[in-house]
């Protein structure tokens, strides 16, 4: 059954700004009991924060305890705690690698399985995994950053399958581009500039991602798609939202040979 909403509650990851910020602030002001969590602090004025940092098991354990101590339960989840590493594959140390899977990739995990019990108890819950367009097409030079969200996609098709006996729902919500500070957050690769092969392109690959940010609309579509995934009786696999040009691409991934979709996509990213 669909959600009513001023009965139900939801855990958002990833609330401090950007696009969990948008759907903390949406959710609320449509019926949700929110509440966000994040490592950085904030003061919301419609919604509950948590301390949350999803690296770290224990953090993740306290918020959802938390939550459960004045809810009894959970009836949603929206995984959105992430970020973004920019560089090419060959300058990314492994190190650099491994912190970004284990914010986006394990730091999901983490979450998934905290509320997961309360949820099979229930026999009911909403799972929806904020992932990225780049997790359904590679991007060069955020290589790993795609990486990671492919892999969200992965886990959570075979994930559905896991959990639709004890009637838990999931889906993932790939986002475009939208206006975030998720440019002037980025981390870049450490390797030194002046000796990497690959500086030229990587430039060039950092401002055209900053400007597509820069010009892209507000995330409150994204924020806008999530209250609708939840009040929906079911839950698709998977839900793309961004600009007719960014949905259209998702299609013709899935329809073209992958050497012209690969022509089609170096042409729109000038290279």
């Amino acid at each position: 059954m669909p959600f009513a909403h001023r009965s139900s509650n939801v855990l958002v990851t990833g609330c401090s700004s950007g696009i969990g910020r948008a759907i903390c602030d949406h959710l609320a002001s449509t019926g949700w009991r929110v509440y966000g969590g994040s490592r950085t602090a904030c003061v919301p004025d419609a919604w509950s924060y948590l301390p949350l940092d999803v690296t770290d098991e224990g953090s993740v354990a306290r918020a959802v305890d938390a939550m459960l101590a004045r809810e009894g339960h959970i009836d949603a989840l929206v995984a959105c705690a992430g970020r973004s590493l920019m560089g090419a594959m060959e300058d990314t140390r492994i190190e650099e690698a491994e912190a970004l899977f284990d914010t986006n990739f394990f730091g999901t995990v983490r979450t998934i399985k905290q509320v997961l019990p309360a949820m099979r108890r229930q026999r009911a819950g909403k799972i929806v995994i904020v992932g990225s367009i780049g997790g359904v097409m590679g991007l060069p030079y955020l290589s790993f950053y795609s990486a990671t969200k492919f892999a969200l996609n992965g886990l959570a098709e075979a994930l559905r399958l896991e959990v639709a006996p004890f009637g838990v729902q999931i889906c993932v919500i790939n986002p475009g581009d939208f206006h975030t500070n998720i440019s002037a957050n980025e981390r870049h690769t450490s390797a030194p500039a002046a000796r990497s092969p690959y500086m030229a392109e990587h430039r060039l690959a950092r401002d055209l991602f900053a400007d597509r940010v820069r010009n892209a609309p507000s995330p409150r579509a994204v924020a806008e798609s999530v209250e609708r995934l939840l009040a929906a009786k079911d839950l698709p696999v998977r839900r793309t939202v961004g600009s007719p040009l960014e949905r259209l691409a998702v299609v013709a991934k899935s329809l073209l040979a992958p050497r012209m979709f690969e022509y089609l996509l170096r042409k729109n990213l000038g290279s």
